[in-house]
C-alpha cells in the first residue's frame, strides 16, 4: 500500500512537472524570481500623469481603478510625483475661478502658471487575470488517486487548486512627444501572496489595504496588488537605468515655438539701437535660446538666424 501511495505521487508530480511553463502559470510571462522590495528613491525620478486605459477591466472583478495602487507606490517609495489630473485638478480650477472672481482672501495665491507639468504618462493596464486558472492541473491528478492516497489527495488539491494570476503592465510614454518609452510588466499569483508577505515590511495585504477599492477582499484583488507592485519595481529600476531624467526628457523635446503678436524687428544685441537682424510680420514663428536680458530675449528664427527681440511682442502657442 505504501508503494502504491509513493508511486501514484510521483506520478502526479511528474504530470505537472512535465507541463510547460507557461502553462503551470498559466500565461507566457515566467513567474517572478523573487518578492523584490518596494525601491526607495532619495530624489523623484520625475511627475507623472496617470490615464485610464481604454477598457475598465476592474470592474468585472469588484476592483477600482488601479490609479490608487500606483498612487500608493509612488507615494511610499518616493520615487515619482504624481500629478494629478482628474478630482486635483478639477478642485484647484475651482479655487482658482474663486480667486479669479474676487471671493478668496489676500494673500491665497492661487492663479494662472502654477500647475506642475508631468515628465511622463503612465498607462496600468492588464494583460490576463484568471480568478480560478490552473486549478485543475494537480486537483485532476489528485481526485483521480483520491481513495487510494487518502488525505494526500486533499492537501494537493488545497494548495494547487483555484490559483488566481495577473500579469499587470504600466506604459510609459513621454509627456512631451507622446513616445512610448517602456511597459512595465510584473506577474504574480495566488502562492506569492500565500506563503509570505511580500513587497517588503508593508506587505500585500497592507498595500491592498491601504488602495482600497476591494483590492483587499479577494484574493483576486491582492493577486492584482502583487502584479502592479511587480511592475512598478520594473519601472522603476527602468527610471533608474535607462530613461531619461525629467529635465533631460524636458530638453530632448526641443525648444517651444512662439508667435509673434505683433511687427517688431530683431536685432543684434538687446537693445532698441542695436543693429537689424530682419523684421518679423504677425503670426511669424520664433524659437526662445533660453537667454534673457530684461524684457529681451534672445531668440532664432525658422532659418536658423538669431538675434534679440521684445518678449512683450510673443507669445507662448500654449
Amino acid at each position: 500500500m505504501r508503494k502504491i501511495l509513493f508511486a501514484a505521487a510521483a506520478g502526479a508530480a511528474a504530470v505537472i512537472a512535465a507541463q510547460p511553463a507557461s502553462a503551470q502559470y498559466g500565461m507566457d510571462k515566467k513567474k517572478p524570481a523573487g518578492t523584490p522590495d518596494l525601491p526607495q528613491c532619495a530624489q523623484p525620478l520625475g511627475r507623472v500623469a496617470i490615464k485610464d486605459p481604454d477598457r475598465e477591466w476592474w470592474t468585472q472583478y469588484g476592483l477600482s481603478n488601479p490609479e490608487s495602487l500606483i498612487k500608493l507606490f509612488a507615494s511610499r517609495s518616493n520615487c515619482l510625483r504624481v500629478v494629478d489630473r482628474g478630482a486635483g485638478l478639477a478642485m484647484r480650477n475651482e479655487e482658482a475661478a474663486l480667486g479669479s472672481g474676487g471671493d478668496l482672501k489676500r494673500g491665497s495665491n492661487i492663479g494662472k502658471g502654477q500647475v506642475a507639468g508631468a515628465d511622463f504618462f503612465i498607462v496600468p493596464d492588464l494583460a490576463n487575470s484568471n480568478s480560478n486558472s490552473g486549478g485543475n492541473h494537480i486537483g485532476a491528478v489528485a481526485g483521480a488517486f483520491g481513495r487510494s492516497l487518502g488525505g494526500l489527495g486533499a492537501i494537493a488539491g488545497s494548495i494547487s487548486t483555484k490559483k488566481s494570476e495577473a500579469q499587470a503592465l504600466i506604459t510609459l510614454i513621454d509627456a512631451r512627444t507622446t513616445e512610448q518609452l517602456y511597459v512595465a510588466e510584473g506577474t504574480a499569483q495566488k502562492t506569492d501572496i500565500s506563503f509570505g508577505a511580500g513587497g517588503g515590511s508593508y506587505g500585500w495585504s497592507g498595500f491592498a489595504a491601504a488602495a482600497g477599492g476591494g483590492y483587499a477582499n479577494t484574493d483576486i484583488g491582492k493577486v492584482v496588488t502583487a502584479a502592479y507592485f511587480n511592475a512598478f519595481v520594473d519601472l522603476v529600476h527602468y527610471l533608474q537605468t535607462s530613461a531619461p531624467t525629467g529635465e533631460q526628457a524636458s530638453q530632448a523635446a526641443g525648444i517651444q515655438t512662439y508667435k509673434v503678436k505683433q511687427a517688431i524687428v530683431m536685432r543684434k544685441t538687446p537693445s532698441p539701437t542695436a543693429a537689424q537682424v530682419r523684421s518679423f510680420n504677425v503670426g511669424d514663428s520664433v524659437f526662445p535660446t533660453g537667454q534673457k536680458n530684461g524684457i529681451w530675449w534672445e531668440v532664432d528664427d525658422e532659418n536658423g538666424n538669431r538675434g534679440w527681440v521684445s518678449s512683450a511682442m510673443i507669445s507662448n502657442l500654449n
